[in-house]
């Protein structure tokens, strides 16, 4: 009798490991969910009619089981003395461009583009209540906004929160959905990240805290109105509205990721700097392949984040955002995606060269200019010539407006707005290796020209080579150790076989656009059978144009000295 009531004792505690063990596998694998009526994020409140199964994504917005009725938003959508704020829009999408639903008071004196039917927080155009509620369906991203109590101010939004309603509870550690679009789907999960990807640099000495990177991307960041007058609409307490700082923080995040922190320090900002990634992606999906044209300092910053975020979670779509696969892609190509960085450099070629005698110009101020312009400034008419030809170079409207390029140095946007805040997410790409994926050099050639521009002519700690100190210290101590850098005084290098060449100037390093002309001189026995290498063709000599480092061969022949007797 004892042995059984031993055995049944043993089977006891057997049993209750097993539940301790199975609750545990419970905890690690599922979702944490529990039923709430009302959930509250970044000041925002949303109440419901009942209590509905929710739960929180891996970077903490929340979700919930729909379809499900919201009775209340706290701070409510009000209208009073004919302003309403703090609106809320469902999927909101690039597609309607600038027209909003979240404060009537949007884009100051530009007038609002307000629709109140996109304003789902005031049904029937009241306020919501339990009499006056909106049911939101499974596959809904409902973003509620807090506004800026001033009209007119810039940006119009203060905060901005977003509850995503799903047909079924979300995988713990999943990534919220993009809020544009209406696809609601799971696709990633924090556990596909492949932190092996990241590097671990050695920090610069003014390197900011984790804690307050991770705060740039904290709360979503909403840009799905294009052009400059977005930044009406990104949140004061979310993000940056203007681009040269979002370009800044985006290179920001991107570098402390690559320090040498250890992975469980890395994670809150990876988490939070991939969601940015999806986010961006989805508004390029949902319509926005023009959201970010070339506009001054608007549009920087938001093709980084994207192919990050494909490269650490092993999305093929997201890594392919470059188009590298298609060697037609380019701003022409029907399914091209802007991006401003993008759209502003390229390689001086013949559709920019401009070569004198140039039309005359008078302008308002009584000044006369001569080229093809169209500006208002003499520096707007500082053309190409040939000795500029391949150069990487910068314009503030490239894409859709050429004629505004220049020689400029101080042209409007060159030194403030635009590369003084790209270094970071340029260093970034060169770390982990992504340049070719990015598909398009000329932008790692111009930053490597402009960072040793503004070297030369305003010296280390200015601000118009780095907005960010810690980005321009990292890229001065780490620029040199990934990949060829473009050369601001580039070498010519000459081989030949069978002959000689003679440089004009002779020397090994030249200044940029410096023309040097080549004479290839046989020797005995031997012709000159063309040039290889960097230079093609028979012209001898030639004159070449240094705009980057040049490695020419010059190739030699065996002279044929077989004569042909014509008496016989």
């Amino acid at each position: 009798m004892k042995d059984v009531l031993e055995t049944i004792a043993e089977y006891r505690r057997n049993v209750k490991r097993f539940a301790a063990f199975s609750l545990l596998v419970i905890v690690m694998f599922c979702q944490i969910t529990y039923a709430e009526r009302q959930i509250s994020q970044f000041g925002i409140t949303w109440t419901f009619n009942k209590n509905y199964t929710v739960g929180q994504f891996a970077n903490g917005d929340y979700w919930v089981l729909g379809p499900v009725t919201i009775i209340g938003i706290d701070p409510p959508s009000t209208e009073a003395n004919g302003r309403t704020i703090n609106g809320s829009m469902v999927n909101p999408s690039p597609k309607i461009g600038k027209i909003q639903g979240y404060d009537s008071a949007m884009y100051g004196g530009y007038g609002s583009r307000y629709d109140p039917n996109l304003n789902v927080s005031r049904p029937n155009n009241r306020d919501l209540s339990a009499r006056n509620c909106f049911v939101l369906q499974p596959h809904s991203s409902l973003v509620t906004t807090i506004s800026i109590p001033e009209g007119g101010h810039r940006p119009q939004l203060k905060t901005a929160a977003i509850l995503t309603v799903l047909p079924e509870p979300a995988p713990e550690g999943s990534f919220r959905p993009p809020y544009c679009g209406n696809d609601k789907a799971i696709k990633c999960n924090k556990d596909q990240l492949d932190y092996s990807l990241l590097a671990n640099l050695k920090p610069v000495p003014n390197a900011p805290g984790i804690m307050a990177v991770e705060r740039y991307f904290e709360r979503p960041w909403i840009d799905h109105i294009p052009g400059w007058m977005g930044r009406y609409h990104h949140p004061a307490e979310n993000m940056s509205d203007y681009g040269r700082d979002i370009a800044t923080r985006v290179g920001i995040g991107a570098i402390k990721l690559n320090l040498n922190l250890t992975k469980q320090m890395k994670e809150v900002l990876l988490i939070r700097y991939v969601q940015l990634g999806l986010d961006l992606y989805g508004i390029v999906q949902d319509g926005g392949r023009h959201n970010w044209t070339n506009n001054g300092g608007h549009a920087g910053g938001r093709k980084w984040p994207i192919l990050f975020a494909g490269l650490v979670l092993n999305h093929p779509d997201m890594i392919n955002i470059g188009r590298i696969d298609d060697v037609s892609y380019g701003h022409s190509h029907q399914e091209y995606v802007h991006f401003g960085e993008d759209d502003q450099t390229f390689y001086v070629g013949d559709e920019d060269i401009y070569e004198p005698p140039y039309e005359r110009h008078v302008w308002h101020d009584g000044f006369v200019y001569y080229g093809h312009g169209k500006g208002d400034k003499k520096r707007d008419y500082l053309e190409y010539t040939q000795e500029h030809r391949a150069m990487p170079e910068w314009g503030i409207e490239h894409i859709t407006n050429p004629n505004q390029d220049g020689l400029d140095w101080n042209a409007s946007y060159r030194r403030a707005g635009t590369a003084n805040a790209w270094g970071g997410f340029v260093l970034a790409v060169h770390i982990m290796g992504a340049k070719e994926l990015w598909n398009h050099d000329v932008l790692f050639d111009y930053m490597d020209r402009y960072m040793q521009v503004e070297k030369e002519s305003t010296g280390v700690g200015n601000w118009t080579r780095q907005w960010s100190g810690f980005i321009e210290s990292m890229w001065d101590a780490y620029r040199a150790d990934y990949g060829p850098v473009w050369a601001m005084y580039p070498a010519l290098n000459i081989t030949a076989t069978g002959g000689s060449v003679i440089k004009s100037p002779d020397k090994t390093v030249y200044t940029l656009g410096q023309k040097v002309t080549l004479s290839a001189v046989a020797d005995p026995g031997y012709e000159f059978a063309g040039w290889s290498g960097d230079l093609s063709g028979m012209e001898n000599p030639v004159t070449i144009i240094m705009h980057a480092n040049r490695m020419v061969v010059a190739d030699f022949a065996v002279r044929n000295n077989t004569s042909t007797d014509n008496s016989k």
